[in-house]
């Protein structure tokens, strides 16, 4: 599974949670890490607590089908992108069409000289009310 991502990024509990967008089953929802089970697929949970195994890909939230979840990032020129490898501290990612816009650091910081992707962050609630969701 290679470096596995820290434990302490997954769940709604606290500041700097990775918010992700998993196909729950009947559609499109924002979520949370529950845990990593490999190195591209993660349990993720909605806010009414439904989980589900899912595998990252670079999809836009509109396109993300069962099975599938997404990451979304923006680097420090202003690009959207998708998480398509994490591990530790670096991510990969790329734009929809599958260029790469971004390998290296990521932080939950608006930041644009600090040479790390800004990452969409959970919130502290589990309704994802405190989130940070990038266009």
């Amino acid at each position: 599974m290679g470096r596995p991502l820290n434990k302490r990024r997954f769940g709604t509990t606290n500041a700097d949670n990775i918010r992700v967008r998993f196909h729950n089953g009947t559609a499109s929802v924002n979520g949370a890490i529950v845990k990593q089970v490999g190195s591209k697929q993660f349990q993720c949970v909605d806010a009414a607590g439904v989980k589900t195994i899912c595998t990252l890909t670079n999809k836009v939230d509109a396109n993300i089908a069962a099975g599938d979840m997404s990451i979304t990032i923006k680097t420090d020129a202003g690009t959207i992108g998708y998480v398509t490898k994490i591990a530790g501290r670096k991510i990969t990612a790329k734009d929809a069409s599958g260029a790469i816009v971004h390998v290296g650091k990521f932080n939950f910081v608006v930041n644009t000289t600090d040479a790390a992707a800004q990452m969409e962050e959970a919130g502290n609630t589990s309704t994802f009310t405190n989130s940070v969701d990038l266009p």
